[in-house]
């Protein structure tokens, strides 16, 4: 590898993003191309590491930082740290360089670089880091980007609340993270991965479960898991590259990370963990996918199917399998291909038609047919169709749960097969509305045309690599091996031949009937939703389940009612808000005592 090169992964971004203002002061042309170089350089730090973890090489380099609270700062070279961020640098890249046309005439450009390569250099050195602390710190400088990109285009309402969601929500998770933080801490004094790990053993498995719990209530925020998943979708109001790097790279990433980490850290974990990890994948999987069936907002459509992608991960996480483990971490490497495949293609199609709603789409394939042709290549991955990459990665999470059998494999088997039957529906019907049949007369006055070729390069790029992508697991596996031996076995020529049938089914069920509806038309959409029960449905869907309901009418006009109520206690009279407060003080200082010798 290259000298230095754990290091300079993260720490070349987060130097460019505090040159990009000295870079925009001489020229705007610098600035945007130097953003993706430093990105670029990042990625030859990340891809030099590749061959010698490969070769059997792992370390943890630490420097000592607080020796009082027995805190370093360190980087952890290990397989999966150097593959993640492998990932990140390559897919980042490309986004920037996508970003060089798609953003070429907005306003605020330096701050979309500077917070750009902020976000990509905090999620490598989240991936990088070797201690609890390190990995927080990161972890919420990844938050403050998203909050600041989401809500770039600052002058658009939507876009603020979308951001101040984001943010408010994922506080939810990150408050339960560094409460498990704090526990391992308290009962272990020890921050970094390996410490940790030694003291494991200590641990009862009752703290060990409700740590491992408030890890993964970490995790749900980050990676947009039922129940708070409400923030993704909100989340497409940022500009489609932030989308596409949130969604690939970085944000959802991030929770699958911890929950893979921890599984290295912590070898023995509780069913009732992993069943909790399972159960909210599934749940989120299904639910997810069925949400992209009634949207007719292109990027709400792969939000949607980011959240479902990222429920297959983690109830693969869930089944406490080292296949179950690497099929989880393939799958994250095919989504983050395929999925910043398609968001970009989606930047393109809205960079042209200036529209995100599919209705006004419609026959765009003549018009740009690379788009048109990486957009089909990349449905096909999500939709797990042969010999794209989504088919042997999400094929390898459905045959270990069926390997994994008794009731929650089987259960889990059919929850997947079930999301992957909506999954190719979803994406038939995305591809019909945006590309085929004729246009829409809201665009007979546009002008339109293919993308800039430093918008179809990145395109052309990663619909190779959703083709050649899926035959590296062999490979693969190989690597992921030093992290569970029996990786080592998986192979995808032995593939077991009842799942496998079971999967190609699900894609004739869940595919034929979307091509008659969306591409030969045979029956009219609207039709599907005239009956009383199909309208319910549809409109269950379309209001998200109703969560944002549910959580506007309890947290936000609950608080607001609360508020109300309390500020008649204040009556701005000294005398009476004095006697409120020593009335109140001695109370709580009475159950103080009252506990205090309850404890004597």
């Amino acid at each position: 590898m290259l000298p230095y090169s754990p290091w300079l992964a993260w720490f070349v971004p987060i130097i460019g993003c505090l040159l990009v203002p000295i870079l925009a002061k001489i020229n705007g042309k610098l600035r945007d191309w130097f953003s993706f170089l430093f990105v670029a350089i990042s990625s030859v730090f990340t891809f030099s590491m590749l061959p010698d973890v490969f070769n059997g090489y792992l370390a943890d380099v630490q420097v000592q930082w607080i020796p009082y609270f027995n805190l370093s700062v360190g980087v952890l070279v290990d397989p999966l740290s150097v593959f993640m961020a492998s990932l990140v640098s390559f897919i980042g890249a490309l986004i920037l360089l996508y970003s060089i046309g798609y953003m070429a005439h907005e306003e605020g450009l330096t701050r979309y670089y500077f917070f750009m390569l902020l976000f990509i250099g905090g999620m490598i050195g989240l991936i990088m880091a070797d201690n609890f602390v390190q990995l927080y710190i990161f972890w919420e400088i990844v938050g403050l980007c998203s909050y600041a990109l989401i809500g770039f285009w600052y002058k658009k309402p939507e876009a603020v609340r979308a951001g101040m969601k984001a943010f408010i929500v994922t506080r939810v998770g990150d408050v339960c993270l560094l409460l498990g933080i704090l526990i391992l801490y308290f009962n272990t004094g020890q921050f970094a991965f390996s410490s940790i790990q030694n003291s494991a053993g200590f641990l009862s498995m009752s703290l060990l479960t409700t740590v491992m719990l408030l890890l993964f209530g970490g995790a749900i925020g980050k990676s947009a898991q039922v129940p708070l998943f409400v923030w993704l979708p909100d989340a497409m109001e940022g500009p489609t590259t932030v989308s596409a790097l949130i969604h690939a790279a970085t944000m959802v990433k991030a929770g699958v990370y911890l929950v893979a980490r921890t599984a290295t850290i912590f070898p023995s974990l509780s069913s009732d963990y992993l069943l909790v990890v399972a159960g909210v994948g599934a749940v989120t999987a299904f639910m997810a996918a069925t949400m992209a069936l009634a949207t007719f907002d292109i990027k709400r459509v792969l939000a949607y199917s980011t959240i479902s992608q990222i429920g297959y991960m983690m109830f693969a996480l869930g089944l406490g399998t080292s296949g179950g483990w690497f099929a989880s971490q393939f799958h994250l490497m095919s989504h983050a291909l395929f999925k910043a495949l398609l968001f970009l293609c989606a930047g393109a199609v809205i960079h042209i038609t200036g529209t995100r709603d599919m209705r006004q789409m419609g026959g765009l394939r003549r018009y740009m047919p690379i788009t048109y042709a990486t957009f089909i290549i990349g449905a096909l991955s999500l939709s797990a169709v042969p010999p794209f990459n989504g088919f042997w990665s999400k094929d390898l999470i459905l045959e270990e749960c069926f390997r994994l059998g008794g009731y929650t494999g089987y259960l889990l088997f059919f929850a997947g097969t079930l999301t992957a039957i909506i999954t190719i529906a979803y994406a038939i019907r995305a591809v019909a509305l945006t590309f085929l049949g004729h246009e829409s007369t809201v665009l007979k006055d546009k002008k339109l045309r293919e993308a800039p070729s430093v918008m179809t390069i990145p395109l052309i790029i990663l619909a190779s690599a959703c083709v050649i992508s899926g035959f590296l697991q062999p490979s693969f596996a190989n690597l992921m091996s030093q992290m569970f031996p029996k990786i080592a076995d998986l192979s995808i020529m032995n593939i077991e031949a009842l799942p496998l049938s079971i999967s190609l089914l699900a894609l004739v069920v869940g595919g034929l009937p979307a091509y008659m509806v969306y591409v030969k038309r045979s029956v009219s959409p609207e039709a599907l939703t005239r009956g009383s029960l199909s309208r319910g449905v549809y409109k269950l869907l379309v209001n998200g389940y109703y969560f944002d309901s549910f959580y506007n009418y309890v947290f936000v006009k609950g608080t607001v009612y609360i508020s109300n109520k309390l500020r008649k206690l204040q009556t701005g009279i000294l005398n009476v808000n004095m006697l409120a407060f020593l009335i109140g003080f001695l109370f709580l200082l009475g159950l103080l005592f009252s506990a205090l010798q309850g404890g004597i």
